[in-house]
């Protein structure tokens, strides 16, 4: 007797096809182009994401890249069953197109795609109280509006914001998972920057002449690592400014090679300060880096302008025979006209008496050497007050915003 309820009841079970026929639409009547609780309360989504990898982050297009499990919970009582003792069923993904879904989309979204290999990444599971957990990966672009003024000492707080395109608030709520609403991989690393622990959770409900559509975001708070431009573009050019002081212990005679050397050096950071700014967008505003490269250039230039200095006063001497010659003519024929009563002995001296060409020579030599005695000890000077100056106030600057950001 026993055994023959047993197997009635198995007989009672129905098939895995005619159950699914029954929950969801031939025989039952479900309806997927119809909202559970319809004409009801509005059906609340609950969502939480998983970041697989986080990156490309780009600047000169203000957008970054990460691929994610983007998962979805409601209830649609019409899915409630009570056939198979199961707490959940696990259906194809190809169920989804016979079932409600909310329309969720990205709104900072700039491009996306699925994932279809070796199979739809996609997961249903309905469980018994008609509970559905939807789950997709998809890859996704989105924008990051950057403000780039401590570039490369900022951070940055990039947005991902979760939106209802066609229902309002009256039919649809979205709402982030109480725990765990954004998980990150464990392995996750980013080339230039550090993905803080602390996420932003919040709401962003969108105001149209539609009507008010609800929307959740997350703030990414991202702080740039510079190990990259330090080795760069700062060491690089940093280098080049102390190799345009080697012009000032070079002989002054050397023109070949201090003007050569001046030039090499302003065309080398003129090509550095182009390079820093072919990976940046053309903003408005001034960066750091542009500050940093700005005054390199500025000293590399002001060391090759002290050679042209150094040489102009070294070469007075000859100026100053020159118009001494000139003098002397017109003070002989001045000589002239009044006659030749003077004799050689009372003609006019124009230089005091001992001070030869070779004397006066040396002085404008030493004034050029001085020139540059004095630049050895300016340079290196000035530009470590730059330096100190440079620094301190980024890194307060960077420290500032980062604790603005969260």
């Amino acid at each position: 007797m026993f055994e023959m309820k047993l197997s009635s009841r198995a007989t009672k079970a129905p098939s895995p096809s005619d159950f699914l026929d029954k929950l969801m639409g031939r025989t039952s009547g479900y309806d997927a182009r119809i909202r559970p609780n319809f004409k009801g309360p509005p059906v609340n989504v609950t969502c939480n994401i998983f970041i697989n990898s986080f990156g490309s982050i780009t600047e000169t297009t203000m957008d970054y890249r990460l691929n994610v499990f983007l998962r979805q919970q409601w209830n649609d009582p019409r899915l409630a069953y009570k056939e198979y003792p199961d707490d959940s069923l696990d259906l194809d993904p190809s169920m989804l197109d016979s079932i409600w879904k909310p329309d969720l989309f990205f709104a900072n979204e700039k491009g996306a795609n699925f994932h279809e290999v070796t199979t739809d990444n996609k997961l249903l599971r309905i469980f018994q109280n008609g509970n559905v957990l939807y789950s997709i990966r998809l890859t996704l672009t989105l924008s990051c509006p950057m403000d780039l003024k401590n570039f490369p000492m900022d951070s940055q707080t990039c947005i991902m914001q979760l939106e209802s395109f066609g229902y309002t608030m009256n039919d649809l709520i979205f709402e982030w998972l109480d725990v765990g609403a954004v998980q990150v991989a464990d392995d996750l690393t980013l080339p230039q920057f550090v993905l803080n622990e602390e996420k932003g959770l919040g709401y962003c409900t969108k105001h149209y002449n539609t009507g008010k559509f609800t929307c959740i975001e997350v703030k990414f708070y991202l702080e740039r690592q510079m190990g990259y431009y330090l080795i760069q573009m700062y060491i690089p050019s940093l280098l080049t400014v102390i190799l345009s002081w080697v012009s000032f212990w070079i002989n002054m005679d050397a023109a070949p090679a201090r003007v050569g050397l001046g030039i090499t050096t302003v065309l080398t950071m003129t090509t550095q300060s182009s390079g820093s700014r072919a990976s940046l967008p053309k903003v408005s505003y001034v960066k750091a880096i542009d500050i940093w490269m700005a005054v390199c250039l500025l000293f590399v230039f002001a060391a090759l302008l002290e050679y042209a200095a150094v040489n102009f006063v070294s070469r007075q001497h000859k100026e100053f025979f020159r118009l001494r010659k000139k003098l002397k003519e017109q003070q002989r024929g001045d000589s002239k006209v009044k006659g030749n009563n003077m004799s050689g002995n009372n003609a006019p001296q124009d230089l005091p008496p001992g001070l030869g060409f070779y004397d006066i020579r040396r002085r404008f030599v030493d004034r050029a050497k001085r020139i540059d005695t004095i630049s050895r000890a300016v340079f290196p000077m000035s530009f470590l007050m730059f330096n100190v100056l440079y620094w301190l106030t980024y890194k307060v600057l960077r420290h500032e915003d980062l604790l603005a950001g969260l």
